[in-house]
């Protein structure tokens, strides 16, 4: 079997480190997301598959040749204009068009039963199979309505609606009804095919967590959730230290429910509460960070702060910290905020 990783989004919910890092190498539990996704497709037996590239495209592929040089064969399909999540297939169709296949959001933390979603498909010979989970929120995003075991609707918010995971399997005869252009999945090509009425839409409900890693708090939320649960954690990720809830990093780091890549340099008597802090980061002598996302940039030294993004344009340079939206709200915006000494 085949898959295509979608790596082509220019993350504009997590700018401005979007802007200098693709969301698709975001270091979610200290390894690059979509790193994480081609070893889990490898694990499964997908022997080749296919990226797609838009933003930043030559930091992708070579992160990713890097970070996983024993995943399947890579094919890149580089986007000049970006093509959405359908339209990215009819680019690749004639990788992709051999048999079923798998499709990945490389932007969400999900460990997918790949083997269990693919036997489902092909004893339903179905056109789609949608991976789902329960919609907490159906006004953030898409409801699916169930009927059975298919999928009846897409945007009608009643009973238990669904949520889309990013994953599916879908199989090759879909590929010659996306229209050309930037073209999305939901709405040019699952809700024309239940509109037509011949094809069936199924799905396989997700039994495991699941996180959109879309905005910085979210992201901070997911990694907090993961440890909690105290892992699975992905290969590289680092030492676990369970009875404070620390994910890598020194084991001399005053830390508690944190997550500390080995790149980050964190000062003499710095203080890390609900916080992840990235490679790249030096965070000063004495300062304290709580329920941050520490991403680039020198942190100064006794600084104080809370809820905040910090991050810098260059790793020289002095971090700016800016609001951790979605940890709290719904709000998509950023604001500076200022340090307390």
């Amino acid at each position: 079997m085949r898959a295509i990783l979608l790596c082509a989004g220019r993350g504009t919910r997590f700018r401005p480190v979007t802007d200098r890092i693709p969301k698709p190498l975001l270091p979610f539990l200290n390894v690059p997301m979509a790193a994480q996704h081609l070893r889990r497709l490898d694990q499964a037996g997908v022997a080749q598959v296919a990226v797609n590239l838009h933003h930043l495209p030559e930091e992708v592929e070579r992160v990713l040749r890097e970070e996983a040089p024993r995943a399947p064969e890579l094919a890149f399909f580089l986007e000049p204009e970006i093509l959405g999540t359908a339209g990215a297939l009819r680019n690749a169709a004639l990788f992709l068009g051999g048999g079923d296949f798998l499709v990945v959001n490389s932007d969400a933390a999900i460990a997918p039963d790949f083997a269990g979603l693919v036997a489902r498909h092909r004893a339903s010979r179905r056109a789609a199979t949608l991976l789902v989970t329960e919609n907490r929120h159906p006004d953030r995003y898409t409801p699916l309505q169930p009927e059975g075991d298919r999928i009846a609707g897409f945007g009608t918010n009643r009973d238990r609606p669904l949520l889309y995971t990013g994953v599916c399997v879908l199989a090759p005869r879909l590929l010659d009804r996306i229209p050309a252009g930037e073209t999305a999945l939901v709405a040019d090509l699952w809700q024309p095919l239940l509109a037509e009425g011949r094809e069936e839409i199924g799905f396989v409900l997700h039994d495991g967590p699941f996180a959109d890693l879309g905005r910085p708090g979210d992201f901070l939320r997911a990694s907090l959730e993961a440890l909690a649960r105290g892992g699975p954690f992905p290969a590289g990720a680092g030492l676990f230290d369970a009875r404070r809830r620390v994910l890598g990093g020194r084991g001399d780091v005053d830390a508690i429910d944190s997550v500390v890549a080995d790149g980050a340099a964190i000062g003499h008597g710095a203080v890390l509460r609900r916080t992840a802090v990235w490679a790249g980061t030096s965070v000063g002598a004495g300062a304290r960070l709580e329920n941050c996302l520490a991403a680039r940039g020198r942190i100064p030294a006794g600084a104080h702060y809370e809820k905040a993004l910090l991050w810098a344009a260059d790793r020289s340079g002095e971090a700016v910290a800016l609001d951790l939206s979605g940890l709290d709200d719904d709000s998509h915006g950023f604001h500076s905020l200022s340090p307390r000494r």
